[in-house]
């Protein structure tokens, strides 16, 4: 070999190597298809567990497969109990590794049944400790399973706590505004500033129409977002306090809903809701039934929308005119024309004479 060759060597990475090339045909395979991959590959050892035992039970080898298939049946069954335990919405998932956690014990089974009377003391000691692992993967999942059904309990006692401390605060509320006739507001804006870190008489206290606007907008920053919330949908909340949620980042957009809804929400903000909703769907409903929304906001739902819903909340607003039922009536007329129904048209037949006394749209 010559030493003084100092010619650098080819890169692995240019190098034609078969991986390479393998990897290169996976990454080239459609985003659309990869999930289809994925699940079809978490089948593939279940696949072939029962290829073993069909091939076994053919060749008249039937040791062990009476055992396996307990063993596959009991870990299916305490993981679907397990799973089914849990109120997660994503619970669902676990569905997916269920057949193969089965067949992991499945193969456990099969090797302590065929393994277990060995004269290999080496085979011997690995099918009892296969059964030791089966009896192991049953255990984790009885065991997680009424690990889930703790929590939920505890949740639940959590929850029922709270509602029930919410519940007394509002009672207690109730009793000290009757109390307080006449001086409403004041008591209850030095209440919630006395309270400001119990989450529970804050829930109870501000839906209330009579603290300050002032209060409200102080609350609409509060740290506690579910209480900022609640701030920033009370009735008394200002225009000017509407706009400066919207316009922070810092607010998750399900204040979206809130601001759609509320009377006080300034024309500017409820149109760039409808016009950019967030991650937030169907905010057409709210925005719908707000006699605040811009006539023009109001317009463009009444055209496009194809949601029952959406309708009933619109034919209830009292911004709805003539011109507005009509395009309305535009879209139940081709709704029913293709043979659907919709219980608004009782409503918009009661309204049209209303509003379109003419029998024209204004």
């Amino acid at each position: 070999m010559d030493l003084s060759d100092t010619t650098p060597p080819k890169s692995v990475e240019n190098s034609p190597l078969p991986c390479r090339a393998a990897f290169s045909r996976i990454a080239a395979v459609p985003a659309k298809f990869r999930p289809v991959i994925g699940i079809l590959s978490l089948l593939a050892i279940p696949a072939l567990y029962a290829a073993m035992l069909v091939y076994l039970a053919r060749k008249r080898d039937a040791r062990g497969i009476g055992i396996s298939i307990l063993f596959f049946a009991l870990t299916f069954a305490t993981g679907f109990w397990s799973i089914t335990q849990s109120r997660s919405s994503t619970a669902g998932i676990g569905f997916i590794f269920l057949p193969l956690m089965a067949t992991v014990g499945g193969f456990f089974g099969l090797a302590f049944g065929r393994w277990r009377t060995s004269h290999e003391p080496a085979r011997k000691a690995l099918g009892w400790l296969a059964l030791g692992a089966a009896v192991f993967v049953l255990f984790l999942n009885v065991r997680e399973g009424f690990a889930t059904r703790v929590r939920n309990q505890g949740r639940d006692d959590k929850y029922a706590a709270h509602a029930a401390a919410i519940a007394r605060n509002q009672k207690s509320i109730s009793a000290s505004l009757e109390q307080n006739r006449g001086r409403e507001g004041a008591f209850l804006d030095s209440s919630i500033r006395a309270n400001r870190n119990d989450r529970t008489f804050l829930i109870a206290a501000l839906p209330n129409d009579s603290i300050s606007p002032a209060l409200l907008d102080t609350l609409a920053n509060h740290p506690d977002r579910g209480i900022a919330s609640i701030s920033v949908g009370n009735p008394g909340t200002r225009a000017e306090t509407l706009s400066r949620v919207y316009g922070q980042k810092n607010f998750p957009d399900y204040f979206y809903q809130t601001l759609a809804a509320h009377r006080n929400s300034p024309p500017e903000v409820l149109r760039g809701i409808h016009r950019n909703p967030g991650v937030m769907s169907n905010l057409d409903i709210w925005l719908a039934g707000n006699p605040s929304t811009p006539r023009d906001v109001l317009q463009l739902i009444a055209k496009k929308t194809t949601d029952r819903s959406v309708v009933a909340r619109m034919l209830e607003n009292p911004a709805l005119d003539c011109g507005l039922v009509s395009e309305l009536g535009t879209a139940l007329l081709r709704r029913l024309k293709s043979g659907g129904s919709d219980p608004n048209v009782v409503r918009m037949t009661e309204l049209l004479p209303k509003l379109c006394p003419s029998g024209k749209p204004a």
